[in-house]
Parts: C-alpha cells; structure tokens; sequence
C-alpha cells in the first residue's frame, strides 16, 4: 500500500545570518533574504516549486523525493523552461554511503537522426528538432535508487497545479509573448499557450488539463505507460502524421545513465561536477588555473582580476569545442583536461595584458544564445543527503510543438548538435549532445558544504567559477556571491564580452584597454544551498532575478 502524504502548513523561515563556513567580507549587495534552516532546504526557481519540495521534506521524505516534486513542480510553472520532455543532470549526495552519483538524463537523438537530414533551422525549432524524453525516467530512477516515496506522491503537487492551475506570473507571461510568433503557428502549442487566441496576463489562472492527465497517468500506472504504452504510440504517431522522425522505438528504448562525477580541488576544497558531455570539466579547468593566482589581492571585480578570468574562460571554451561530446561516441581526455599539470601549460598560454582574439566554437550565426532556457534546483533534508539538479528544455518551449494531446513541448536538444559529420558533436543515432549545464558540489575535509547551479546555456560553467571565486577566493555569504555582478563571455556572438549592468565603470574601461569588446547583458539565476558542518544549519543564495525563492524548516 502507498504511503499517504499529509497537506500540513509548511513554515518557512527567512533569517539573516552569516554563514560560518566562510570569513563574511564588507562587500554587500545581497537583495534577496536568505533562508536559514537547520531540517530541510529548497532552492528553485519557483515559490510553487520550492513549497512542494518542501512539503514532501516536512512530510518525512528525503532530499531526493523533494528534488522530484520540485522539479515536477517547475515543469507546470514554467513550461518554457522545464518539461516532462527536457534533459538535464542530477547529483546526488547519499549521506548514509558518503557517496556521490551523478545522473545523466541528457537527452539523445532520434534513431533516425543523421546530419543529411536537418538544416540549421529544422534543428533548432518545429517537428524535427525534439530529442528524446528523458526527465521523467530520470525521476522515477532516482526515486527507485534514493527516494523514499511513491512516484505518485512527489507528482501530487504538480498534477494539482496543472488541473486546477496557477496564477499566471508575470514572468511567465513575457516569455509566451515573447515566443508568440511560434507557438502561434502550431495548433497544438496555441491551443495551450495561447488560449482564446491571447497571451494569457499575469494574475490570470493558467489551467494545463492535457498535461495533469498525462502526469495521472504515470501517477496511476507508472512511467512505462510513458516510454512503452499507448502515450509512447501517441507521441510516436502524432510526429510521423507532422513529418517527424520519431517512432516507438525511440522512447520504448530509452533509459539514463548513472555516472561517476568528476572531482576537482581548489584551494582546499573538493569540488564535483559532472563529465562526460556536461562542461563540469570546463569548471575544474579554469579552476585550476586560477588556484596559481592570488585573487584576493588581486581584488573583487578589477580589471585585472577580470581580465585573467575571462581569458580563462577563453581557453576552456575552446577545449569545449575540441573534446566534449557524448563519450559513447568519443574517447574524452577527462584526467588530462582537469589535471595540475594541464592547468600549468594553459597558464602559458595567457596574456595578461592584451585580450585574445580567438573566435571559441563553432559557426552557430543563426542562433541566439539568449534565447536558451534551463532551471536548476538544489534540496537539502535533516538527514545529510543533497541533490544539485539542472534541467533544461534547451531554447524557450523547446521545438515549440505541444505533441498531441499531452500538453509536453519538447526539448530541441538536436539544435545543440552539429551539422558537419566531422565534428565530435556532430548529429548521430541515439547520441547525446554536448551540454552545457553542470550542477555541483562543494565538499571540505569530506562533508558536504556546498550545493550549487544555474541556469544559463552557454555561460553556466563561467557563471559557476565566478560563484566559487566570490565564495573561497573572497569569502562571500551564500546571498552575496550569487547576487554580485558577472561577466559573460560570448561563445558564438559578438560583442565578445558582456559585463552585467552593476559592474563598475572603471573595470569596464581598463577591459576595454586590453582589446575586450564590452557590451551589457545578464545570464543565470544562481541558487545555492550551504551547510555547515559544525552545526549542520542550512543558509540559502538565491539570485533576483524570476521568480526564484528558498523554502526551509
């Protein structure tokens, strides 16, 4: 017999207090409350999805089961960003066997995919862009593996939010307006995003019954009814009548992967991120080189602190393009890559007076990396464990198709494959594609301290070495390092740096002294959770930016 899980008021705490993990500088520029807690902790990028995590914590459930319903959550709030379609990586912290697992829910390929058979378009939007599912199968294999509940309790919450419907944020609101030219075209996406013909306007409830039924159905019958039953022949018939390349074979064959996550150090700490064709590599590797300067007395957000991350960031961008890609398709030089001695002659290659030119990646002229839409989520629970989740639908809606009646807009994993057959990332038969999420942990002296991601696309991996930076280098609270303004570099599209509008003045020009061409932008919603090991209470970081919140108790 299932196990019942109980509504009770959920109590969250939002307390003020510098975590003792950390020496707390004078730098202050945190705007969002952090949360303290000493029993469970929710990070996400939703107040619905952050309380329905913690309501499966207080209702005795593990960091796992939390993870779960939060994500779940967020497939329903925000739809453009999450999917029961998407992709993504899990960590997993098992406080009981001290280990820990990472889960490689990325999203392959059709069984018919070859690079003849897509332009740059097809790829990116429409019926022949989708990858495989792969988050729901994630989910119920980390439940299986870790959790503690039913698959059916940790999707009560969202199966509740998409039949009876949530107010409309307005987040939410702009990014439909903003994808309204294609959606529009699709009956079946307009039929949902678009209902009366209107973008629906914040404070409106947002009602999604064809997906509450789908989720229903993996509640009742469980997630094979998804890959192998009449869903999947759904799915399946829905693309061939659309001129898609999907067939049944394509979900009833899928599974995820369990990994081992790569291990990194810096300055003391250990740090863990994923591999393979996630850029956790990219991280360690501007960590290692950094470790061989002293940024402190460099000092926060200079001109020449920031001039020696970015050309950093340069450097691992372009052993992205060389050497990730799925490693069932490719040998991957890991050990090499995130070794001491690979740091020491990538420092050799720097210049710090004058910027690097070089163009990193590939031609991608049509793409718009703004556009790409992901969301990450961290839990914490009374008993040590920890899940760092990112997930991601690739470009806002996906393909932009709704399938069917199930009310899923896939991910457009195919649109982050390429064309040239040549290419270590080029398009294949059941592959994945080269991912740039990379969720994270931080442990010191063997325990758990830090829980980490964000969202981002091409800058996540830069995004999070700056997060350490402010964290170790300069030893910000958990609210402060998240909160302090970044620089982006550009992989694809001038110009090739983007400094976040709070940066000061004097740092933008001396980086445009030494060649950088600077423009202003904005990437990520860092969210963070931090332990200390001495008492075991739970801080928060959670950036200000959509609609993200920490939950505790």
């Amino acid at each position: 017999m299932k196990k019942v899980v109980r509504m009770k008021p959920v109590v969250l705490t939002f307390i003020l207090i510098s975590v003792l993990v950390f020496n707390v500088t004078s730098i202050s520029i945190a705007s969002h409350p952090p949360v303290s807690a000493k029993n469970g902790m929710v990070v996400a990028a939703h107040p619905l999805a952050s309380q329905a995590g913690l309501q499966m914590l207080y209702a005795g459930g593990n960091a796992i089961d939390a993870a779960v319903a939060a994500a779940a959550v967020l497939t329903v709030v925000e739809p453009h960003y999450s999917s029961l379609a998407g992709g993504g990586s899990m960590l997993i912290y098992d406080a009981k066997t001290g280990e820990v697992v990472a889960l490689n829910a990325n999203a392959p390929s059709v069984l018919a995919a070859t690079p003849d058979k897509f332009t740059a378009e097809t790829a990116r939007r429409g019926y022949l862009a989708g990858n495989v599912p792969a988050a729901l199968k994630a989910w119920d294999e980390a439940l299986k593996r870790y959790g503690t509940m039913e698959l059916a309790e940790v999707l009560a919450p969202a199966i509740h939010y998409a039949d009876e419907g949530f107010p409309m944020t307005q987040f939410l609101s702009n990014a439909i307006r903003g994808s309204e030219a294609l959606l529009s075209v699709i009956p079946t996406s307009a039929a949902v995003f678009l209902p009366n013909g209107q973008v629906p306007q914040p404070g409106e409830i947002f009602v999604q019954k064809d997906l509450a039924n789908v989720m229903k159905r993996v509640a009742d019958e469980g997630v094979d009814v998804f890959y192998k039953g009449d869903i999947a022949h759904h799915m399946a018939d829905f693309y061939q009548e659309m001129g898609g390349f999907f067939t049944y074979e394509d979900f009833a064959n899928y599974d995820i992967e369990w990994t081992t996550p790569l291990i990194g150090s810096y300055r003391g700490y250990d740090i863990y991120v994923p591999g393979g064709e996630f850029c956790g590599t990219m991280i360690l590797q501007q960590l290692n080189v950094l470790e061989a300067f002293d940024l402190s007395s460099m000092g926060h957000n200079t001109t020449e602190t920031l001039h020696l991350m970015i050309e950093t960031t340069k450097l691992a961008g372009l052993d992205r393009d060389k050497y990730i890609a799925d490693p069932n398709f490719a040998e991957i030089p890991e050990q090499g890559l995130i070794s001491k001695e690979y740091a020491a002659e990538q420092r050799t290659k720097l210049n710090l007076d004058q910027a690097a030119t070089t163009v990193v990646g590939p031609d991608l002229d049509a793409w718009d990396y703004e556009e790409s839409h992901t969301t990450h989520l961290g839990t914490a629970d009374r008993w040590g464990n920890m899940v760092s989740y990112t997930t991601s639908t690739g470009s806002g809606f996906g393909t932009s198709v709704v399938v069917g009646d199930t009310g899923i807009t896939f991910n457009n994993g195919m649109g982050w494959m390429e064309l040239d057959p040549d290419h270590i990332n080029a398009i294949a038969p059941n592959k994945r594609p080269m991912n740039n999420i990379a969720p994270m942990f931080i442990f010191k002296d063997g325990e758990p301290i830090v829980n980490a991601g964000t969202p981002g696309g091409d800058y996540i991996w830069g995004t999070m070495v700056q997060f350490v930076v402010n964290l170790l280098d300069f030893g910000m609270t958990p609210q402060e390092a998240v909160e302090m303004p970044r620089y982006l570099v550009r992989q694809f599209a001038g110009p090739r740096i983007s400094l976040f509008s709070q940066m000061p003045e004097e740092t933008r020009a001396g980086l445009e002294a030494k060649g950088h061409e600077v423009g202003t932008g904005w990437s990520g919603t860092l969210a963070v959770i931090v332990r200390d090991p001495e008492t075991g209470t739970l801080t928060s970081g959670v950036e200000s930016t959509r609609d993200s919140t920490a939950a505790a108790w």
